[in-house]
């Protein structure tokens, strides 16, 4: 009996469950499919939240850039002033040996230096585009949930569309409003009181 019961059970739950697909079914039906474009490497480039990713990196790497070209400036000075001795013959060869050592060793370092500067700005870069791609991608999201649109094509993966599906000045003013928000709640710093 208990087995019946449960058997009877399961049945009306399948019976229900497929009604409530055969209503969404319905509902799928009577609204047509929204499809939308989106420009990402236009967003990439021109969302404040980049242009405010590109300030940030300037400040952060611009003063170390600024050393190594002083370094390299005096590079080529000593360069100048050791060749110019040598060329001259007034520079001893215990001098010159040195000189020359003195050169290449600046040399070495420089380019390490300059290596690890290139590195850093290569990972800094790269890590401030992945987080832009991953706020981009959660605008389009919000985006397409608010105007209920059923699929969303990057500007890559069709042909040809209209403007009239294009979706990328919707996400553009979207995420303008969330870097505004973001600035308003941030305090400022470096200001006195």
């Amino acid at each position: 009996m208990l087995k019946l019961g449960a058997l009877c059970m399961c049945g009306l739950l399948l019976l229900m469950g497929q009604q409530s697909v055969v209503i969404a079914a319905d509902e799928a039906e009577q609204r047509p499919v929204r499809i939308a474009i989106v420009n990402m490497a236009g967003l990439l480039e021109n969302a404040p939240q980049s242009k405010a990713a590109d300030a940030q990196l300037k400040l952060d790497f611009v003063p170390r850039e600024r050393r190594l070209e002083a370094d390299q400036k005096a590079i080529r000075q000593l360069e100048d002033e050791l060749s110019t001795s040598i060329q001259s013959g007034v520079l001893p060869d215990l001098e010159k040996v040195e000189g020359q050592r003195k050169l290449r060793d600046l040399q070495r370092t420089y380019a390490r230096e300059m290596e690890d500067f290139r590195e850093a700005v290569r990972l800094a870069r790269d890590t401030a585009i992945g987080a832009l791609q991953a706020e981009i991608v959660q605008a389009i999201v919000e985006v397409r949930e608010r105007e209920k649109i059923d699929l969303v094509l990057r500007e890559s993966n069709y042909i040809v569309a209209s403007d009239r599906i294009d979706m990328t000045a919707q996400v553009m003013q979207h995420l303008e409003q969330k870097f505004q928000a973001k600035a308003a709640a941030t305090p400022a710093t470096g200001k006195q009181e």
